[in-house]
Order: structure tokens, then C-alpha cells, then sequence
């Protein structure tokens, strides 16, 4: 029986992709580099922050030059992180939903500690009970170690509970921790992109997720 729903956070719950572009802009910008597009960007999301910088930047760029603008771009977007993100369409329907029916609810997210709580705090509410990303201590997703750790805090096991995301990190990750995925197809890659990875459901609306758990 399912009672538990893990998401993942960028381009799943939260339409992060404007506040991204712009910071990493700003620092490319300030940085004699090229910027990025809006798809450019995505194609990056769903890796660690240092991933989508070094994923920006010309591949003979020196390491301290990449440390230099990941920590720009660390800086710029913590003071910049809610200024266009917003939930998905019909996604705060669902965290209601899904709370008025007693399902216990979790982010695992690459996206740092700090935003992830704060993004959390600011947009969901309370919804939310569990909120994990980017730490020193913790190994990044596919890793499955942060869905080890949302478990522990939800006091679930893997069969009581289903992953929710939006890129091929997502899919890795619910495989490595034994859990079934759902792939949604409003995020950062399409639907074929998510089919090559199999997941267990696939979905185009948030509210379809309620159907796969009945």
C-alpha cells in the first residue's frame, strides 16, 4: 500500500528553469563567457549545480575559473532564487489533495540545502514533510542514498512509497533505491527522452499521479 510520494523538485513541483538561466547568465555575462538558452539550460538541470556550470562553460576552462563562477553563480542565485519560480499547473491541488488523504510527503532535490529549503518553506507551505538537498555529508542522486535518508525521516519503507521526477537522474535514482518511478513529461526533457529509461508510470498532468495511486 502506497503512503508516501517523493519528488523530485526542478521541473517537477517547481518551474525553476528563469531563475536559473538568469543567474547563470549573470555570471557568464560578468565573466566574458557565451550565454545560455532556455533549452540549453534544461538539458543541464538535474545534475548538482557544479554540473550545470561546468556544462556551460567551454570544456579547456581552467579549475579555477570554474570554481570562480560556480561560486558567482552560488551567490547570485541564493539572493534569486523565487523571483519567477512558481509551482507547475495543478500542483498545489495535489499536495492538498494528497495531504487531506493523509499521504506523507518528501523533496529530494540536487539543488542546494539552502534553496531547497527556503523554495520549500516559501511555496508549499507545510505541505511538504521532508525537504533534502545538495550536502557536504549526502552523495547526489542517482546516488540512492538521499531517498535512503527521506525514508528514514518518513518512517516508510521502499514499497510504501513511489518517486516522482522529470529528468534521467530521477529514473537512475528510483532504480538504485528499489523504488517504482513515475516520469513526468511537463519538466526539462520529453517524453521520449523519459521513455528510454523505463519508467513505471509515465504521466502529462499532475493530477493523473492520483489515478496510479488508487
Amino acid at each position: 500500500m502506497i503512503k508516501g510520494i517523493i519528488f523530485d523538485l526542478d521541473g517537477t513541483l517547481l518551474n525553476t528553469v528563469d531563475d536559473i538561466k538568469n543567474s547563470l547568465n549573470f555570471v557568464l555575462e560578468e565573466n566574458n563567457f557565451p550565454l545560455r538558452t532556455e533549452e540549453e539550460v534544461k538539458s543541464s538541470l538535474g545534475y548538482d549545480s557544479l554540473s550545470l556550470i561546468k556544462d556551460s562553460l567551454p570544456k579547456d576552462t581552467t579549475e579555477d575559473t570554474i570554481n570562480k563562477i560556480y561560486n558567482d553563480y552560488v551567490s547570485h542565485y541564493t539572493k534569486n532564487n523565487n523571483n519567477f519560480t512558481k509551482p507547475y499547473e495543478a500542483i498545489m491541488t495535489l499536495l492538498k489533495l494528497l495531504k487531506a488523504n493523509k499521504y506523507l510527503l518528501a523533496i529530494t532535490s540536487n539543488k542546494m540545502q539552502e534553496a531547497v529549503t527556503e523554495l520549500n518553506q516559501e511555496t508549499f507551505l507545510g505541505l511538504i514533510d521532508v525537504a533534502i538537498g545538495e550536502r557536504k555529508s549526502l552523495k547526489l542522486k542517482p546516488d540512492p542514498e538521499m531517498i535512503v535518508l527521506a525514508l528514514n525521516e518518513l518512517g516508510l519503507s521502499n514499497e510504501e512509497v513511489l518517486y516522482v521526477g522529470d529528468t534521467e537522474v530521477d529514473l537512475l535514482t528510483a532504480k538504485n533505491a528499489n523504488l517504482k518511478s513515475i516520469a513526468v513529461t511537463w519538466g526539462f526533457r520529453t517524453k521520449k527522452e523519459l521513455l528510454k529509461h523505463s519508467p513505471d508510470y509515465v504521466i502529462d498532468s499532475p493530477l493523473d499521479l492520483l489515478e496510479i495511486i488508487k
